[in-house]
């Protein structure tokens, strides 16, 4: 038997057809777009989505060689992005993304009314403009007509399991990610429901991790040339999922998912670690894995900041690729000065994630000089996102959060010259899997617990999860970089006053 892992990205979505011991029999990837009508501003078509999601699917059924019967569909799904469905269940305004950062005053006036220390020890996230809750609170105040009209707001699991079997069903750890969870409960928060004006049956039925919630409808099943007997199985987060696709789910390994945005993690035994860290940003939430805590930092700008490159400066490496048919960002790294960069990037292009949490801060490259040319600028975007990462990590070791290795998985571990920096840079053992779509594999594991193929999700991991290679540091390169990452530390604090002002002259149109 084998099963379908499907992701549902930022930007790309993905669908992994595996074998009960993790093999990847075949991927399919559609890109779909993100629109930004204002700074700061990230949406997606839901239609656009849907359509997305039928095409993989459909293409994964087309497989004349497939001899296997599909049994189930496991989803893993970006967090926070919220659809706005009318009673048809057709969508009302594009759907919001993570990303979004609009719900500035909205994220500051829930931690000022139900508090910062609520909001960690409930859903286990900061309150911050991320989250579902407080972008659901701008349309209400931006967009009355559209919040009078919204019979359910679902998040992206829960809209493609809608889609498909009609149920609108979210797992635990993406219900953290919506701000509305109580995951001590396992249940939607009385408290902030309440206080948002939000009602229950507006919001999905929540399951935990690799439950069976039904099978496909009929209808679509023959519409996909899907069998009509594929059971839906919850998944979570795309984090988590990935991070269940590394096999870090135990003491000691970091999970490190390179993608559009870069998310390193770590799973934990409970979530009272959040409290103590401080400054207290980091989120822990509810696992796929039960009974465990996914302790988290998060980097806005991973790939994306590489995207911004190829899409203002890298015009010879497109026209490159377009001609050799190989892969752009494997182009712009390539092209990447081999030293360490003299010059630094700050890479709050879509505000700060942790440990600040600042979606007022702002990019900026320090050092230039007329001898600064791209190959400079690409590997000071390569060493600036692990710059980033590097002070979350040395706070989690300060608090007792003990990482001997680190699994890297997504577009970014494809690159070892890449890995290799962050290795030297941190100063640990990185290792890459067999299989890079680690998503789509951490959903493949929950499929086949909810089938009954593994006793445990841990057994599945034990079973299906493999590793390739492992990348050692640099000592001496460790050595140096540690000097420019105490200059990198002062970045922030020393640019923060000028980024808030500019941001508003930028606001008042000046």
């Amino acid at each position: 038997m084998v099963v379908i892992g499907l992701d549902l990205g930022t930007t790309v979505c993905k669908a992994g057809l595996f074998d009960t011991t993790g093999k990847l029999l075949k991927l399919v990837r559609r890109e779909y777009p993100v629109t930004s009508d204002y700074p700061g501003w990230a949406e997606q078509n839901p239609d656009i989505v849907w359509n997305t999601i039928r095409m993989v699917l459909s293409e994964i059924a087309e497989d004349k060689q497939l001899n296997d019967p599909i049994k189930a569909i496991c989803i893993s799904a970006q967090g926070e992005a919220v659809v706005f469905l009318d009673q048809r269940g057709r969508p009302l305004r594009n759907s919001i993304l993570g990303m979004d950062m609009r719900s500035v005053e909205q994220a500051e006036r829930l931690k000022s009314k139900l508090g910062a220390e609520w909001f960690l020890e409930t859903p286990g996230v900061p309150p911050h403009p991320l989250t579902t809750v407080a972008k659901i609170l701008w349309v209400k105040e931006h967009e009355p007509e559209i919040a009078q009209k919204t019979v359910r707001y679902l998040c992206y699991e829960d809209f493609a399991f809608f889609k498909l079997g009609d149920v609108p069903a979210i797992d635990y750890s993406l219900a953290c990610r919506t701000g509305l969870f109580d995951m001590r409960k396992k249940k939607w928060s009385a408290k902030i429901l309440d206080y948002t004006g939000i009602n229950e049956d507006q919001l999905a039925n929540i399951y935990p991790s690799g439950e069976a919630i039904g099978k496909i409808n009929r209808k679509i099943a023959h519409t996909l040339g899907l069998p009509t007997d594929i059971l839906l199985v919850t998944g979570g987060h795309d984090v988590t999922c990935a991070a269940l696709g590394a096999g870090a789910i135990n003491k000691g390994v970091g999970g490190d998912i390179l993608g559009t945005a870069e998310i390193f993690g770590v799973t934990v035994e409970n979530n009272s670690v959040a409290k103590e860290i401080k400054p207290s940003n980091f989120a822990c939430y509810c696992h796929v894995v039960p009974n465990k805590f996914w302790l988290m930092t998060l980097n806005h700008t991973g790939g994306l900041l590489l995207r911004w490159y190829r899409d203002n400066f890298g015009e010879s490496e497109v026209k490159l690729s377009e001609k050799e048919g190989k892969d752009v960002f494997d182009l712009i790294v390539s092209k990447s000065k081999p030293d360490i960069a003299e010059s630094m990037i700050l890479p709050h292009f879509v505000g700060s994630g942790t440990p600040w949490i600042d979606a007022r801060s702002k990019g900026a490259i320090v050092g230039l000089s007329i001898h600064t040319n791209k190959a400079d600028i690409i590997r000071a975007i390569l060493e600036a996102v692990i710059y980033e990462q590097k002070i979350s990590i040395d706070i989690f070791e300060k608090y007792g959060v003990d990482i001997k290795e680190i699994r890297a998985v997504g577009g970014g571990s494809k690159s070892r010259f890449w890995l290799q920096i962050r290795s030297d840079i941190l100063g640990k053992a990185v290792l890459t899997l067999e299989t890079e779509e680690a998503s789509c594999l951490g959903t493949a594991i929950l499929a086949n617990y909810a089938l009954g193929n593994y006793p445990s999700i841990e057994n599945g991991v034990e079973q299906m999860v493999k590793m390739k290679d492992r990348i050692e540091p640099n000592k001496k390169l460790y050595s140096r970089y540690q000097q420019r990452y105490l200059i990198y530390q002062e970045l922030y604090p020393a640019l923060k006053k000028i980024n808030y002002s500019l941001q508003q002259i930028s606001s008042r149109g000046g």
